[in-house]
């Protein structure tokens, strides 16, 4: 009896090694939370020049969305593309639509007239497109920005997949520090109070 009584304390102390260790396994093979990140990358646009795409147009004002030297809002037809970006090395010719958080490379902006005067003097221009951790990707908006929190939500974010586009919320504010961190609202906040926002890492600033 006394035999037994040990052999199965010492099967019970077996099984519960065994099943630490599988679990202890299955856990290191976890992938890791996607929220996890180490430090921001900011990193300042410069657009190469497309091939191919060449439209007429003109640029009447500095950008809305990049507030920094050689970026404009410019128009083409009766569309308008903000940030176009002067090339300084082809006077005449800016590059408009691209996006590096998408990969999309623009247009190249043939002006029918002159560039006016830049009034602006500050490289430091801040955060233009950004993606977050949840990988959603946010932009500076140029129109109305609507309010939340008594707070103009500065950016409105997207999840992009393939051809297909999500509207995934809003931020008002981004925190600096080596991980930024963004105040994102559900798009059912526009024009509320008293919301709270959630905390959400920034992977990539584009400047």
């Amino acid at each position: 009896m006394i035999l037994r009584a040990g052999k199965t304390r010492r099967e019970a102390f077996l099984g519960s090694f065994v099943l630490m260790f599988f679990a202890a396994s299955a856990h290191a093979q976890m992938p890791v939370s996607s929220l996890i990140v180490s430090q921001t990358s900011v990193i300042q646009f410069t657009p190469a020049l497309p091939s191919g795409d060449v439209r007429e147009g003109l640029c009447w004002t500095e950008s809305i969305a990049v507030g920094r030297i050689g970026a404009w809002r410019c128009k083409v037809g009766n569309s308008i593309s903000d940030p176009c970006f002067a090339i300084p090395a082809n006077p005449g010719q800016l590059v408009c639509d691209a996006n590096p958080a998408l990969k999309t490379t623009g247009f190249v902006l043939k002006l029918t007239t002159p560039l006016p005067k830049s009034s602006r003097s500050d490289l430091n221009s801040g955060p233009w497109v950004f993606r977050l951790a949840d990988n959603s990707i946010c932009e500076a908006m140029t129109g109305t920005l609507s309010p939340v929190n008594g707070e103009p939500a500065r950016w409105s974010c997207a999840i992009h997949i393939r051809d297909q586009v999500r509207p995934d919320g809003l931020v008002t504010k981004l925190t600096p520090g080596k991980i930024w961190m963004a105040d994102k609202f559900p798009e059912s906040a526009r024009g509320q109070n008293r919301i709270e926002p959630t905390k959400v890492p920034v992977k990539m600033i584009w400047e």
